[in-house]
């Protein structure tokens, strides 16, 4: 009874979870009986009030023994219990680690990848020590060749390439802000989930205009990578074009497909194998155990790049979701890109009217089911993200307008573009004009009443706010590389984002689920919020996440990298 959790003080404050002392609970031992920590819902039976408390039973109870034997306790304090009768998610007591096919199974691939790791990393340094060029086959796996590939800073990057007035570094910086940026949004799209006792200071917080702009504009990170990966893709084709005259689309598509999928493929062996085993806590198994069922059912449509149309509702790891569409349009690229490139301006126009029917869809979807903009409205939410979130053909238009850019940044690399001043400050004014409009329009939707918008003015919004938004990041982009970003250029062309860039497919890849086993799931008592707490979290989460994915990059990413390049040499 002592580990049991008491009705909480505060509960008008916030404060509507008592989880007791789940480690007393679980230490108990008498006979062939162990405790077992249980979590239930109470309601006051005359206010529209409840709380989550914590229960210890013997491990032999089942739901309904508790049901009997504890109900009436609770029912003579004028509340009423509500235990699910799902045992394996709501129950945790020690099982031990039973060898399941997936665990095998990733015991036997981690520990091939270690013995290759290292291997491989004493083969390089007994070269290098020698003085004696390694083989890049045989050196694939060096953890020190990796780390220093990732971690090296070229300081003698031009500014320019040569013959030109272009500064393509800039990129670095606009991806690894983006990275942070995403990290920084999802530390805060979690924190409702974390007990606390304090819950109306959190939701104060998080209802201030700063927080609420960061969390429901915090999607529109995303958008920057669809925005560089159309750009990069373009740039690198009509690169490959003009020297060859051709693509080997063999290498073209398998040289990415590794790369994305390596670390994919790992991490969900990770997941649908140890993950569970690395914690514990009163909420650990309902996370955990609901990602390794996603991820045990679903591994094959992930690793295929096609999970958002097979079964957007239940993703293996629902943020893997841009990987799947990017793959999907990095496979389109060609197909696109090459009659760009035979008949140039003529073919813009057909990506043009591929851009504008992608956000005409979104358009005619919302409008169709009457989906709006406001998280509060009483919309189908895994629909309405099924169809215009995750959906390839509601996102393309943004990469396609990074990929029409990338062609004006190829055609003019010779001598750049020339404005005049007024232009210039022009698209300035536009740009920031342009952001303030996202911004304040998202903020507006969330903290008013729906109603008050038309559902044309909502899907207007929905249809246009991605392209608006690519536009400013062009434009960013644009201005950098044709020196007219002063400060700004300066700051994303600083050489410290190198590494940062080169991590930020493995760290996108990695945080939602390090952000969830370190800082929500482990959670074991009731914490405090405060606005110091919060940045505690950040930093965290970016220190956690930029460590895990420089050894994840450097095991499960870079050696497969390295041998596609030497196996698909031309």
């Amino acid at each position: 009874f002592d580990s049991w959790g008491k009705v909480p003080s505060g509960i008008y404050f916030g404060n509507n979870r008592a989880y007791g002392n789940y480690d007393q609970c679980r230490q108990f031992k008498w006979k062939q009986f162990s405790g077992e920590h249980c979590l239930f819902l109470i309601n006051y039976s005359d206010r529209d009030r409840s709380f989550v408390s914590g229960l210890c039973v013997p491990s032999a109870c089942t739901p309904e023994d508790i049901h009997q034997v504890y109900g009436d306790y609770v029912a003579n304090q004028s509340l009423t219990m509500d235990l699910p009768l799902d045992r394996g998610l709501r129950c945790s007591h020690y099982e031990g680690i039973k060898f399941s096919r997936s665990i095998v199974l990733a015991t036997v691939f981690f520990a091939v990848i270690t013995s290759l790791l290292f291997m491989s990393t004493i083969y390089d340094v007994v070269l290098l020590v020698q003085g004696r060029k390694a083989d890049p086959f045989y050196s694939s796996f060096s953890i020190y060749q990796n780390l220093r590939t990732i971690l090296r800073i070229n300081q003698e990057i031009p500014s320019k390439i040569p013959g030109t007035t272009y500064a393509i570094d800039c990129l670095d910086g606009i991806r690894s802000l983006s990275m942070i940026w995403i990290i920084i949004f999802h530390v805060h799209d979690l924190i409702p989930k974390v007990p606390i006792i304090n819950a109306s200071s959190r939701d104060k917080y998080l209802d201030h205009p700063a927080s609420m702009l960061l969390l429901v504009s915090g999607f529109l990170a995303v958008d920057t990578f669809f925005v560089l990966s159309g750009v990069l893709v373009a740039w690198n084709v009509l690169k490959e074009l003009d020297k060859k005259g051709s693509v080997n689309l063999i290498k073209f598509y398998l040289q990415r497909y590794v790369r994305i999928t390596a670390p994919l493929a790992a991490l969900i062996l990770f997941v649908t194998s140890f993950a569970v085993h690395m914690g514990e806590g009163p909420i650990w198994k309902p996370y955990m155990l609901q990602m390794q069922n996603s991820c045990s059912r679903y591994w094959w449509s992930s690793i295929l790049h096609i999970q958002n149309f097979v079964n957007p509702s239940n993703m293996c790891l629902l943020w893997t979701w841009y990987l799947s569409v990017d793959m999907q349009l990095y496979i389109a690229a060609p197909v696109l890109i090459y009659p760009l490139w035979k008949y140039g301006k003529r073919f813009l126009l057909v990506i043009v009217v591929l851009a504008l029917l992608s956000m005409s869809s979104v358009f005619a979807i919302y409008i169709a089911y009457g989906f709006r903009n406001s998280q509060m409205a009483p919309n189908e939410h895994t629909l309405k993200k099924s169809l215009t979130y995750f959906a390839t053909h509601a996102r393309m238009a943004v990469w396609l307008w990074g990929l029409v850019f990338g062609y004006v940044l190829y055609r003019t690399r010779e001598n750049g573009v020339r404005l005049s001043k007024q232009s210039w400050i022009i698209g300035w004014i536009t740009c920031i004009i342009s952001l303030l409009i996202i911004l304040s329009a998202n903020y507006g939707f969330n903290h008013t009443d729906y109603r008050s918008f038309s559902d044309i003015i909502d899907a207007t919004y929905a249809s246009l706010h991605r392209s608006m938004f690519s536009a400013c990041v062009m434009w960013i982009i644009f201005a950098c590389v044709n020196g007219k970003a002063g400060v700004i250029n300066d700051i994303l062309c600083a050489p410290m984002w190198q590494p940062l860039a080169k991590l930020s497919f493995v760290m996108y890849l990695l945080h939602s689920l390090l952000i969830m086993m370190s800082s929500v799931a482990s959670v074991k008592l009731e914490g405090y919020f405060s606005a110091m707490d919060m940045l505690n979290r950040i930093w965290a989460a970016i220190g956690i996440t930029t460590s895990v994915s420089l050894f994840w990059s450097a095991c499960f990413e870079l050696p497969f990298v390295t041998l596609s390049k030497i196996l698909l040499k031309d």
